[in-house]
């Protein structure tokens, strides 16, 4: 009798083992999971992830195509994988996207909410991969306070533990324009993928990093669509000094082809906005990549904005390294009236130092500024110190500036550098086809470079079709313009400049 009761015993526990999951047992997660299945929710996996950990061959949790969840919290992932041992979150079957939707935020002010309001946060987390998966904004949340200020963020957990090589691949995030109060570090607003040098709970407080694991480095961000938001991707390191071991490095927004770019449209334009938005932003990085990313904030489907507005925007980056902002596609429209409009933005680099910065075959096309009265517009703008700088076959085509009611004074420059670098090299770009209009003068330059340099070029360009119209007088328009004594200009080709006023006068360099 007690050898029967002890056989049934022992079965009964072989049986418990085989159905019961393993993270049951506090044991580390391996294999494949189903989510509805192994697990209800996504949150339900990474709470288990979280109290168990990964083990050898890592996490795949295969997430159903049509899948919904709405949260009631942010989404807190603190495991980490490793290279041998990966935690990955992927859309399984055919079918639309699985879709997790925010909840109902509270973070009034990003700027003073330690505990900003986000979707998915990666905490110190490591070789997590998410994978055709949508963050979305719950259509209920209408005002800066309700509204997500992230879909995905990547956080560190301290000096010592960043969050790095992480991919965020194949999806899509909506969120909400409305919100664009200032973050205390950080960027503004609303934000698609947001890389930070805090803690996802204490976001008001930079971190000072004291090991290179605490940087959030090797992170990759390709083929996502972002939309909706008052920016797009991120990117907010640490602001590392001599040796720069400790700074966030070889992050990657766009990869390498036309098939690993991200999609970043309608962003900003949020009502009785304050702050300026943009597509894509990298402050304190070395060895960055922005590269293949179509880059839009009104394709028709959304608002032009009022304020400062960017495409690409990168500052304090790179001494002793390289930023690449290149085959980028980029569409910008402003709607303010003084303030500043740039596409690509550079205001990377310590003077000195052994860095290049590469702005090469981008496409700026179908830029506006059509509410313009006193408001600059620049196509390509460097103002960051660079041993190396070259802007190399890049296309800046079709830019609209003011209107024939406004004053329109502002200057528009397609090309322009106003920083000291050693060795300057502009050639083989295109800028073309830039027309302005206003009641006053204004001043438009094709290629400009302000700033002393120790070697520049300037050649093979085509400077095509500037024109001035409408009324009052004033005006310029110049083709190629440079200041200083070590700047070669050869083998440029510049047609079809026209001052084409009512009255008045204008001049032609």
């Amino acid at each position: 009798m007690k050898k029967n009761l002890l056989i049934s015993s022992l079965k009964l526990l072989v049986f418990l083992t085989l159905i019961i999951p393993k993270a049951g047992f506090g044991q580390a997660l391996t294999g494949t999971y189903s989510i509805p299945g192994s697990y209800s929710t996504i949150s339900a996996a990474v709470t288990a992830l979280n109290s168990n950990g990964v083990g050898a061959g890592g996490a795949t949790f295969n997430v159903a195509a049509g899948y919904t969840e709405t949260l009631t919290s942010t989404i807190v992932l603190t495991a980490t994988g490793t290279q041998a041992n990966p935690i990955v979150f992927q859309k399984s079957g055919v079918g639309a996207n699985p879709v997790i939707t925010s909840y109902t935020g509270s973070a009034a002010v990003a700027n003073t909410a330690t505990l900003p309001d986000g979707i998915l946060a990666l905490a110190g987390s490591d070789y997590v991969t998410i994978d055709g998966i949508n963050f979305s904004e719950n259509a209920a949340n209408t005002t800066a306070a309700t509204t997500m200020e992230y879909g995905i963020g990547l956080f560190k957990a301290s000096g010592t533990d960043g969050a790095r090589n992480n991919t965020i691949r194949n999806c899509v995030i909506t969120l909400n324009r409305v919100n664009n109060t200032s973050w205390a570090q950080g960027y503004h607003g609303s934000i698609g993928i947001t890389v930070n040098n805090t803690t996802y709970n204490a976001a008001t407080t930079a971190i000072t990093v004291t090991a290179s694991t605490g940087s959030n480095s090797y992170n990759k961000f390709y083929t996502n669509t972002i939309q909706n938001c008052n920016a797009g991707i991120t990117l907010n390191g640490f602001g590392d000094v001599s040796p720069f071991s400790l700074g966030d490095t070889l992050n990657d927004i766009g990869g390498i082809a036309l098939s690993t770019g991200n999609t970043i449209i309608n962003f900003g334009g949020g009502a009785s906005a304050a702050n300026p938005s943009l597509g894509i932003y990298a402050k304190d990085q070395w060895g960055l990549n922005i590269s293949y990313n179509t880059v839009n904030n009104n394709n028709g489907s959304g608002v032009n904005h009022t304020v400062t507005l960017r495409g690409i925007y990168t500052s304090n980056s790179s001494p002793n390294s390289s930023i690449n902002i290149n085959n980028n596609i980029l569409s910008i429209k402003g709607g303010g009236t003084t303030s500043q409009v740039s596409v690509i933005e550079q205001n990377g680099g310590i003077s000195g130092t052994n860095n290049t910065i590469n702005i090469n075959n981008n496409t700026l096309t179908g830029c506006q500024y059509l509410t313009a009265t006193t408001g600059v517009l620049y196509g390509i703008y460097n103002l960051g110190a660079a041993f190396n700088l070259n802007i190399t076959g890049n296309i800046v085509d079709g830019i609209s500036y003011s209107g024939s009611a406004l004053t329109g004074t502002g200057t528009v420059y397609g090309i322009w550098n106003s920083a000291i670098v050693s060795n300057l090299r502009i050639r083989s770009n295109t800028v073309g086809n830039i027309s302005r209009t206003g009641t006053s003068g204004g001043t438009t330059i094709g290629i400009y470079v302000s700033a002393a340099v120790v070697s520049g070029t300037i050649s093979n360009n085509t400077i095509d079709t500037l024109t001035i119209a409408g009324t009052g007088t004033g005006g310029a328009i110049q083709g190629i313009q440079t200041a200083g004594t070590n700047v070669n200009c050869d083998s440029n080709t510049i047609f079809f400049l026209r001052i084409t006023k009512s009255t008045g006068t204008g001049l032609i360099y």
